[in-house]
């Protein structure tokens, strides 16, 4: 009985052994099957390995770690090699050649366009990666709580107009200061594009920038078109997550306008040959009048958006390496176009009463101290510091505005910020002499949150000072791509 039971097994298991060339063409045919349905690109079907070399041990393995594939070896040096016996390895002349299978990938990367004489390349075209049907997205809200001064009266007094992304002067207590919504991908191997909605003050959403950028051109050119951010000044080009202060610098609504200078437009940009990172920007934008027409805007004036009352503008931005720690930024600004100006006018037309021609210039200057060992210790610094002026044609007042800013790192999650601002210097009708003295004490738990206690001392002569004060939150949820240094 045991006879019969055994012998069967031993039939179904001699029935499993597979020969040597037996086991090559069903590799092969896996291997083909493999490439025609997976589109990859298919390679020569590797030789398997003879029995002698199966059946050697595998040299042992750390934990955690995947086991190596045994190697396989070519056929000519079967015969000679020392660990296969002539008893166990089929002649390499009784295998079937292997079938050669296409080698070309199946999409051949594209190649750069020339760029004359060796001329360098900004960005080399590459590929869209998962981005292109997959956008990274993300939500990033900022919630205050806080007031404008004891007496509401006394900060409206100072004539500083907030700006957009502020914490709301008509609904103080809590309140959602801003809500982000970012889109951001690879369109193809020569265009990236962003979208940034924004719902300041829980007041509607906005588009705060969408944009179009070339990530191939030659002679180290770059092209952005779309609505978005001017590469005037250094705060400007910040959205309200990127701030070290809950309130952005007095100045910005002053001079840039309540949302910053910002609009349709297009930009063209080329990284200059020089011994440092130098980058030149031009820009153009259709910039609409303020939101309050009571407002002195720099820009936005002039009935019509024909060439000349565009607003357009130059910047120069220079970066060095002081030291393996500490880097330097500069910035060289001017913009030009139409003011919007509708003090005394009886009726204020879609241009302004008068659209004289503006001049806003001024420079940027940003310091930045970081071991390049965090282990040795969390310490950094930043420390920026801006100052632009308003000429103002036909007979116009000239008036000027800056702030000084800096931000230090005591602790791995832990910043301390002061922040002097001075307006009106000079001072004019437009814009009076007022100062902002601002401090802020951040807690970071990690990239994805902050927690800040915010205050600032507003004074100026003539008026009563003001004590502004909010505790700011600020969640990130999502994939929310790096911003430009």
């Amino acid at each position: 009985m045991v006879t019969s039971i055994v012998t069967p097994l031993v039939w179904l298991l001699m029935q499993q052994q597979a020969t040597p060339s037996e086991l090559e063409r069903a590799i092969q045919e896996d291997a083909a099957a493999s490439a025609a349905r997976g589109g990859a690109p298919a390679t020569r079907a590797p030789t398997p390995p003879d029995n002698a070399a199966l059946q050697t041990q595998a040299p042992a393995q750390p934990r955690g770690t995947a086991p190596l594939a045994p190697t396989p070896k070519p056929d000519a040096l079967r015969a000679s090699s020392p660990s296969t016996s002539q008893g166990d390895a089929a002649p390499a002349s009784s295998l079937p050649p292997p079938p050669l299978l296409d080698t070309e990938p199946a999409i051949a990367p594209p190649s750069p366009p020339a760029g004359g004489d060796g001329a360098p390349f900004q960005q080399a075209a590459r590929r869209p990666g998962s981005s292109l049907m997959n956008p990274a997205m993300s939500v990033i809200f900022d919630g205050t709580f806080g007031y404008y001064g004891r007496h509401l009266g006394d900060f409206k007094a100072a004539g500083l107009p907030v700006a957009g992304d502020d914490p709301s002067i008509d609904r103080e207590g809590f309140g959602m200061q801003e809500v982000e919504l970012a889109f951001q991908s690879a369109i193809d191997p020569y265009l990236e594009g962003s979208v940034f909605l924004t719902i300041p003050n829980l007041n509607g959403i906005e588009v705060e920038e969408a944009f179009l950028v070339t990530t191939s051109l030659p002679l180290n050119l770059q092209i952005k078109a779309g609505s978005f951010r001017s590469q005037m000044g250094r705060n400007n080009t910040q959205h309200l997550h990127l701030q070290s202060f809950t309130r952005r610098p007095l100045f910005t609504p002053l001079l840039f306008g309540a949302d910053g200078m910002r609009g349709p437009g297009a930009q063209v940009s080329v990284l200059l040959p020089l011994p440092w990172f130098a980058t030149f920007y031009v820009e153009g934008f259709s910039l609409g009048a303020p939101d309050d027409p009571a407002l002195v805007a720099t820009f936005g004036g002039g009935a019509r958006r024909d060439p000349g009352n565009l607003t357009y503008s130059a910047v120069l931005e220079q970066y060095w390496d002081a030291t393996e720690n500490a880097s330097l930024m500069l910035g060289l600004n001017l913009a030009t176009g139409r003011l919007f100006d509708c003090a005394g006018a009886a009726v204020c037309s879609d241009g302004g009463a008068r659209a004289a021609r503006t001049l806003l210039y001024g420079g940027d200057l940003t310091y930045r101290w970081k071991p390049a060992n965090v282990t040795s210790t969390y310490a950094s610094v930043q420390w920026t510091t801006e100052f632009f002026v308003r000429a103002i044609g036909d007979g116009g007042q000239t008036e000027g505005a800056g702030y000084t800013e800096p931000v230090v790192q005591f602790a791995r999650r832990w910043y301390v910020g002061a922040r002097l601002d001075v307006v009106g210097l000079p001072s004019g009708d437009a814009i009076p002499r007022r100062y902002g003295y601002a401090g802020s004490l951040t807690f970071a738990p990690s990239e994805f949150s902050r927690f800040r206690l915010y205050a600032q001392q507003i004074t100026g002569p003539g008026i009563p000072s003001s004590t502004v004060a909010f505790f700011q939150t600020e969640v990130s949820l999502g994939a929310h791509g790096a911003h430009p240094y």
